[in-house]
């Protein structure tokens, strides 16, 4: 039928699908520039819906031509509308205010993106201009999050980019030490994901301030669960307000229960299939911790608050390297604890670790059960780390906060532990 067609018209019915994309793209693109134009009065923008749509149009044209004549075709033509561009942005710069140039690369980017849908690269095509869309509609909250930023975080995202982009290809990929167990390119890239899941909690508390208590233990659990337990428990028996504790035991507990997600996201990136069995009992606990802090949230009969945690850059090199230590030192006692005492050794090393770190026996007992088997393993280990952890956070509550924080509190921890230990128990029964 595509022949047919071809036969009657000169082209197939994929030129006509591909040129249709490309007036979509184009119509989006533009559609955001033209609100964006009328939203921005004073601002003018070097064009609008109909520009870009037509920008869209030429660029799949001129790759339509370029394929029929010649790729030289295609370079003049992209070096002709540059130069178009570049008069145009210096005809606007001249007016007060205009010096910006995003709607004249949007521009150059539209035409490209017509050129790719000709080329048949469309899904690509429509990535670039999801991303391009996001730029452009969140500009003033980009711009918001840039003024927020101190020098010491832009250092840590420069600091996670090196790690990540430029350090791991230098890295021998070679296994080493006792048990042959470690390899410093798998190392450092659990290094990278455990901080990178705590830079990202930490840069969207930036973004929406954390205000609110419940929202501020979600986005504190993200980086550290451990130290919103710390720092709502002080802040409780500070304030001796019965009502501000209520609001601190459910910013807790959602911190406690927003761990396990985390733990099953680091899970699901190292071992999907260990992710796909573990997701169960991650849902149960998030369901019970979270309807015990909305039990809490019904008691207060949902009175607003207005409480922010400050959080602590949690990326820096120090950290990480530490982090890399402590992960090798897991590994090493979760192997030597199998090989001498079996499972048991494997959960009390999972228990010893949760203390301190869940992260670390997560992605250990993630890595062990990579070849498909010890999975019940792997994840008894890691239920028992996090119960582990989320056992310390209640002693930090029960000593440090006040005794309606304890009371209330009481409420969740039994909800998160009940659930785990219960799946836990039986697993191991079965």
């Amino acid at each position: 039928m595509n022949e047919d067609f071809a036969k009657i018209t000169g082209f197939t019915m994929d030129h006509l699908v591909g040129f249709l994309i490309s007036v979509g793209i184009g119509f989006l693109i533009g559609l955001e520039r033209q609100f964006t134009k009328e939203v921005n009065e004073k601002e003018e923008q070097f064009a609008g819906i109909r520009t870009y749509t037509m920008v869209s149009i030429f660029g799949y044209l001129a790759a339509f031509l370029s394929a029929q004549f010649g790729t030289w075709l295609f370079g003049i033509i992209l070096s002709g509308f540059f130069v178009f561009v570049i008069v145009s942005y210096f005809q606007i710069a001249r007016t007060p205010g205009n010096r910006g140039g995003t709607s004249e690369i949007a521009t150059i980017i539209t035409f490209l993106l017509g050129a790719l849908v000709f080329l048949k690269f469309i899904l690509f095509a429509l990535i670039i201009m999801v991303f391009l869309l996001i730029l452009l509609v969140f500009k003033p909250t980009l711009h918001g999050f840039v003024k927020k930023l101190n020098r010491e975080e832009v250092h840590a995202i420069i600091l996670f980019v090196i790690m990540s982009a430029l350090v791991i290809p230098f890295l021998p990929d070679d296994n080493f030490g006792p048990y042959d167990l470690w390899n410093l390119k798998e190392i450092w890239k659990m290094v990278i994901l455990v901080s990178g899941t705590s830079l990202v909690g930490y840069m969207i508390a930036k973004i929406l301030g954390n205000k609110g208590t419940m929202l501020a233990g979600l986005i504190g659990g993200l980086v550290s669960s451990t130290s919103v337990a710390l720092t709502f428990s002080r802040r409780s028996k500070l304030s001796k307000s019965d009502a501000a504790s209520f609001f601190y035991a459910m910013g807790i507990i959602s911190a406690c229960t927003i761990m396990f997600p985390r733990i099953l996201f680091e899970v699901y990136v190292v071992n999907r299939a260990l992710a796909q069995q573990l997701w169960i009992p991650v849902i149960l606990v998030t369901i019970a911790g979270f309807g015990a802090a909305f039990l809490i949230y019904k008691i207060k009969k949902g009175k607003a608050d207005s409480e922010s945690l400050p959080l602590k850059n949690p990326l820096d090199l120090s950290t990480a390297i530490k982090f890399a230590l402590f992960f090798a030192g897991i590994q090493w006692l979760v192997k030597f604890c199998s090989e001498r005492f079996g499972d048991n050794g494997t959960y009390f090393a999972g228990a010893i670790s949760g203390i301190t770190d869940v992260d670390a026996i997560t992605l250990s007992m993630a890595k062990m059960a990579s070849g498909g088997e010890h999975s019940v393993l792997a994840i008894n280990t890691i239920l028992l780390a996090a119960l582990s952890n989320t056992l310390v956070k209640f002693i930090i509550v029960m000593t440090l906060g006040s005794v309606q924080l304890r009371k209330t509190a009481f409420i969740g921890f039994c909800a998160i532990f009940l659930t785990g230990l219960a799946y836990f128990c039986y697993n191991i029964l079965m």
